[in-house]
């Protein structure tokens, strides 16, 4: 029998309960969890001051998740 799988793209805004909620819904409806992959962004900045020093900052983020279910196909 082949699997089907559903890839949901989530973003996260803090809403930790949701991510419940959402694995939730679709375990009862016979999805099995296979992967939750965060996706991480950044930003960055550099500062040039000609002949004298310089210096640049940065730092990541999680912005979303991608969370992947699989189940037995009904074909």
């Amino acid at each position: 029998m082949a699997k089907e799988h559903k890839v949901l793209k989530y973003n996260l805004e803090g809403k930790v309960k949701a991510i419940e909620e959402t694995l939730d819904k679709y375990s009862n409806e016979g999805w099995e969890l296979v992967s939750i992959i965060p996706i991480t962004s950044g930003k960055h900045g550099f500062d040039s001051r000609h002949n004298e020093s310089s210096g640049g900052w940065g730092y990541g983020y999680t912005s979303w998740l991608m969370i992947t279910f699989s189940r037995e196909s009904a074909k």
